[in-house]
């Protein structure tokens, strides 16, 4: 496609426009462009079609710019050329490729913080990103003044950044970062907890707050408000708070953290949990500042102790019906409007239209008479053995129900056997290893009441008793975590040792590993000795000093 320019009288120049352009210029000559149309008319009164025309008019043209070269010398001339509608696109693609280059060099040299803007951007996503997860852990009074702080410094830096002035946003994101970490090393030190998942097994999950994903858990677990930690049908897990409280989760249940306060000033503790569907047992250890309680709550009912009590919770999701216990001590059940006090061995149920049935009285536990707890037998192999289990028999029981485990918090069970009628039972040929067993009673109408105590026995060989061995058993200790009042101390020596705290047994498992949460005596400085024994009586003894300032 072309344009020819026509030197000379403007009615015979002519412009040809035809896919493309071409210029032509001689000497100074203006560049006109005329529009062709499919007819062309002019004042002459010739009408003809545009494409003979334009055929007439190019061969004119051509002839004259020939000639026009010829006759001319000493003036400057450019010759016509071509440009398509493919080159123009592509030069258009080029364009903006380019722009759009240099535009992501320039986004990538802010985002790797080569430019004050990529500095700030940094560290202003950081301050958001720890001012998140210190606003998710600042539970209680003492946290507010921070956190408050962190947000005005935030909310500062957010500012300074849209009014382009990055030195100063950065500055102020890096002090928000300050106060943040502060609350995070506060609530997150291995030198204190609030609440604390110390023991568990089988398959216990944990969502944490905010997040949408259960996860296994792993080792010791620090809790914070809004955990959720769920039970399979063959797991159960054990929570120390900083109140004393250990509540036990029992298999085929979800339980969630809803408060853990403490009042700086006044030492007031406030625990609350919410019991999602299974069942849980808690036993609170008292102690604290008037004012402090735990309470367990359900769809229907809120039971709240605030003393040394020992009960627990059962709530059928799909019958909504919660059923409280108390096994020592006192609890007040909340239920609508109305609201009743249990003392040891009673019970009541509430039912789905928050009504409340008559409490009930509930059987005292069995208490257990042989073997003694951590008791070691030592049978010859090969030989006929058999282990006798005893107790003693309950007012009113008509049936005992007798559980064996080979795991503490009973979430998988060798055997559940719920209708003994005498109160012992003999076990033959059980093999090597370790056993935990506990016993209820059920009356005539097939309640049940609270179970035993929790009791271990061992089963060994000649092997097992080591009589030349001299060398006392390792005793190491892997957590020595101290919070209020509380201690929780997991440590490990040999296996078949036996380990005491303060004269006081501590279940030791098959590996060597032990956990005990023991509560300090008195106010100021306190001093706990921890003995391990193998099985030839040798020794090692371990001194550590904690100082309480209050309880």
């Amino acid at each position: 496609m072309r344009i020819l320019d026509k030197t000379g009288p403007s009615d015979q120049g002519v412009a040809l426009f035809e896919f493309g352009f071409a210029f032509y210029f001689k000497g100074v000559a203006p560049l006109r462009i005329v529009p062709i149309f499919d007819r062309v008319s002019a004042g002459s009164g010739l009408e003809e079609p545009a494409s003979a025309l334009l055929s007439s008019r190019c061969t004119e043209g051509a002839k004259e710019v020939a000639s026009s070269r010829q006759a001319t010398s000493g003036n400057i001339l450019m010759d016509w050329f071509t440009v398509s509608y493919r080159s123009i696109v592509l030069a258009l693609v080029f364009l903006v490729g380019a722009g759009g280059a240099v535009f992501l060099f320039l986004y990538l040299r802010a985002e790797t913080g080569d430019t004050p803007e990529g500095l700030a951007l940094r560290e202003l996503t950081r301050a958001e990103r720890l001012f998140s997860e210190a606003e998710s852990s600042a539970h209680g009074e003492q946290f507010s003044h921070i956190i408050n702080q962190s947000g005005r410094l935030l909310e500062s830096a957010r500012h300074s950044y849209r009014d382009r002035h990055y030195v100063e946003s950065k500055d102020l994101s890096l002090q928000s970062q300050s106060f943040s970490r502060k609350i995070l090393e506060s609530t997150t030190s291995e030198s204190s907890f609030t609440a604390k998942i110390y023991r568990f097994e089988g398959d216990v999950k944990i969502k944490r707050v905010k997040q949408f994903v259960w996860e296994n858990i792993a080792g010791n677990v620090a809790l914070k408000v809004g955990d959720q930690i769920k039970t399979s049908s063959n797991g159960s897990a054990q929570i120390v708070y900083f109140d004393g409280t250990i509540t036990t989760i029992k298999p085929g249940s979800l339980l969630e953290i809803r408060e853990l306060f403490e009042d700086p000033a006044t030492k007031v503790r406030k625990v609350r949990e919410r019991l999602n569907f299974g069942g849980v047992q808690a036993v609170t250890q008292g102690g604290n500042a008037t004012g402090s309680f735990h309470e367990v709550s359900t769809e229907t009912t809120v039971t709240r102790t605030q003393d040394r009590a020992h009960m627990s919770m059962e709530y059928d999701q799909k019958a909504k019906t919660t059923r409280t216990s108390v096994e020592s001590g006192e609890a007040e059940v909340t239920a609508g409007e109305k609201t009743v006090k249990l003392g040891s061995l009673q019970s009541v149920t509430v039912h789905h239209t928050r009504q409340m049935a008559p409490k009930e009285t509930i059987l005292a536990s069995p208490s257990l008479e042989e073997p003694i707890d951590q008791r070691v037998f030592l049978y010859k192999e090969k030989e006929p053995s058999s282990t006798t289990l005893r107790w003693e028999g309950v007012p009113g029981a008509a049936i005992y129900r007798l559980q064996i485990s080979q795991q503490p918090l009973f979430g998988y069970l060798l055997l559940d056997k719920p209708d003994i009628n005498s109160t012992s039972v003999v076990l033959p040929d059980l093999s090597g290893g370790s056993y935990y067993w506990r016993v209820s009673a059920r009356d005539q109408k097939g309640s049940e009441g609270a179970f035993s105590e929790i009791r271990k026995f061992r089963i060994g060989s000649e092997h097992d008793r080591g009589p030349e061995d001299r060398v006392p058993p390792a005793l190491q200790l892997v957590d020595f975590l101290p919070s209020g009042a509380l201690v929780i101390i997991r440590g490990r020596t040999e296996a078949a040792a036996s380990v005491a705290i303060d004269g006081q047994r501590v279940d030791v498992e098959d590996d060597g590993g032990f956990t005990a949460v023991v509560k300090m005596k008195h106010d100021g400085p306190n001093t706990l000795e921890i003995v391990a024994q193998d099985a030839s009586g040798n020794e090692t003894r371990l001194k550590k000093n904690v100082y309480v300032e209050t309880f």
